[in-house]
């Protein structure tokens, strides 16, 4: 059986007097006594770890030899109970598969675990796409504990003996032949507790803050793309790596612009003496100005124009280009003059744009 510290079961130091025992003592018999705790056995076992500390340090004979051989060579403490927490029901009931599982409960418990990531939005305005920006977001994250370190705990004078392992130091996991046995995922294999649950986090280390984050958009985002902020996110837990803030882009569309790149595309209307004439239409720039397109004689509609440098702008000065889709609008005739025009057009120019398919115009 392990050794155990009898002046860390009772929370006194190894210079404390006779009174301090006597205090320690009847302090802990009131939290952990069985009648005040009735059916709880892990109360039960701390209450007989007190009772045989106590049994021990009360006597000075006993408490010398304690002091000179250690708990080893005290004759009660083979006479004490086993005091390895059975996590299995008794009898070593249940199935391997449930063994396994609380071992890789114990595991998690144990080990320190890497904070969760935060998710936050941010919306970019199209005109500062390809330029990139930067930007604060409001999250809400789990931080450190200030008035307990992270700890969880604020330290009193008295140290307790832990819950979970009954001041063992040790969980013992059971299934018929099979026992194992690892430290105490609550106290570390200590077998006792310094302080008391922090009442600003409840005992959990961390606590929920609102903060604003800076985040660099990089140039170029695309509508949707994630940008990671690494350990911008909740905090671990037992000296775990803090999570990452995870952002997800919006780029605001604006009407009548598709991007392409650093480019621009927007679809004018033309009509079809602009298209087979020529001539300059009116388009709006992102900005906001006006600017002119020159349509070449002979348009056919879906041609794209250019107005180099009208486009988005770029980090190192430069912009894209706005390309104009022209798209022809064929007029609805109404009177029997225009009507008797467009047969003599189609008569004097009767090339096809689909060679091999004659075609009769309507009349």
């Amino acid at each position: 059986m392990l050794a155990r510290d009898h002046y860390a079961t009772l929370g006194v130091p190894p210079t404390a007097s006779q009174e301090e025992i006597e205090e320690a003592y009847r302090h802990l018999c009131r939290r952990y006594h069985p009648e005040i705790n009735p059916g709880d056995r892990q109360a039960a076992l701390v209450f007989e770890r007190i009772e045989e500390a106590y049994q021990v340090l009360s006597d000075p004979e006993r408490r010398a030899r304690y002091d000179r051989e250690g708990s080893l060579a005290d004759g009660l403490l083979e006479q004490g109970p086993d005091l390895r927490v059975q996590v299995l029901p008794e009898g070593g009931e249940g199935t391997y598969a449930e063994l396994f599982r609380r071992l890789r409960d114990h595991a998690r418990r144990s080990r320190p675990l890497r904070g969760q990531d935060v998710s936050a939005h941010v919306e970019v305005p199209l005109r500062l796409a390809e330029l990139g920006r930067r930007a604060y977001v409001t999250v809400q994250r789990r931080e450190p504990c200030r008035p307990c370190g992270g700890r969880g705990r604020v330290e009193l004078q008295r140290h307790r003996p832990c819950e979970r392992c009954g001041g063992s130091g040790q969980e013992t996991f059971v299934k018929g032949a099979l026992s194992i046995s690892c430290s105490c995922a609550e106290c570390g294999g200590e077998g006792i507790v310094a302080g008391l649950p922090c009442p600003d986090c409840r005992g959990e280390g961390t606590v929920l803050k609102t903060r604003k984050v800076l985040v660099r958009i990089p140039p170029g985002v695309r509508d949707g793309q994630l940008v990671r902020v690494t350990g911008a996110g909740h905090a671990g837990t037992r000296g775990g790596e803090p999570g990452d803030l995870v952002v997800r882009c919006t780029v605001q569309p604006v009407p009548g612009f598709e991007r392409q790149g650093p480019h621009l595309l927007r679809t004018v209307p033309i009509t079809i003496a602009e298209a087979v004439l020529g001539g300059k239409v009116s388009v709006t720039t992102l900005d906001g100005e006006a600017a002119t397109v020159r349509v070449p004689p002979g348009t056919s509609s879906g041609r794209l124009l250019r107005l180099r440098g009208r486009g988005l702008e770029l980090p190192d000065g430069r912009r894209g280009d706005m390309l104009v889709r022209v798209e022809i609008v064929v007029p609805t005739l109404v009177d029997e003059d225009s009507k008797e025009l467009i047969r003599q057009f189609a008569a004097r120019n009767p090339e096809s744009p689909r060679a091999g398919h004659a075609r009769e115009v309507a009349r």
